[in-house]
């Protein structure tokens, strides 16, 4: 007999190693992996869903857009309406009325001419008025269009003899929202010292 067969540390002889599948656990991973798989139908509908949803987000992100965009226009006409009767006001508090009429008309034109925006055209005559008031309410030279809103009141506490400038003026303003639109007007108003002597009416300079 071999010694080494008897001996306690003689390896064992190595068995093969077999796996056994039956049928049902085949079954079973077939079902697993098939219920891993997307169903068609179901992809179907959740992209129609989400279809629905940007349709219905998309009206009021342009509402949205249209909005913040033209709200940031009608600010900007604003600040130039605002800045065109200051400005117009501090010229015909500079300017001769001795001319009447002349010196209405040109502070008028003033206002036109420094009105700046690039979405629309300059205001018209009849949404500028220019009027120069003495401190008793003797209106000196004037140019009133129809549509320049309310009338400035002239300063408190004038001094006899003291002159004051006028110019008050409107533009209309719309805000799109796509659907629906917002118009309302804008206006200004300026109040200026005159600095000048007219006759008897303004002596104070």
């Amino acid at each position: 007999m071999n010694q080494s067969e008897n001996s306690p540390l003689a390896p064992l002889p190595k068995s093969p190693v077999v796996t056994y599948f039956s049928l049902s656990t085949a079954v079973s991973l077939g079902e697993a992996m098939a219920s891993d798989s997307p169903d068609p139908g179901c992809v179907s509908s959740e992209r129609g869903a989400a279809a629905l949803e940007f349709a219905l987000l998309v009206p009021l992100l342009l509402m949205l857009l249209l909005g913040t965009i033209t709200t940031g226009l009608v600010y900007s006409d604003h600040l130039a309406v605002t800045n065109a009767a200051r400005e117009a006001a501090r010229y015909g508090a500079a300017t001769d009325a001795t001319l009447g009429s002349t010196w209405a008309t040109s502070v008028q034109t003033r206002v036109q001419q420094v009105y700046f925006n690039s979405t629309g055209g300059a205001p018209t005559d009849d949404q500028v008025c220019v009027d120069l008031v003495a401190s008793n309410g003797t209106v000196i030279a004037s140019d009133s269009g129809a549509a320049c809103g309310t009338q400035p009141a002239a300063p408190d506490g004038m001094a006899p003899g003291s002159c004051a400038v006028r110019v008050w003026m409107t533009r209309p303003a719309r805000i799109q929202l796509a659907v629906d639109d917002l118009n309302f007007t804008l206006s200004a108003q300026s109040v200026a010292f005159y600095g000048r002597t007219v006759g008897t009416s303004c002596t104070v300079n």
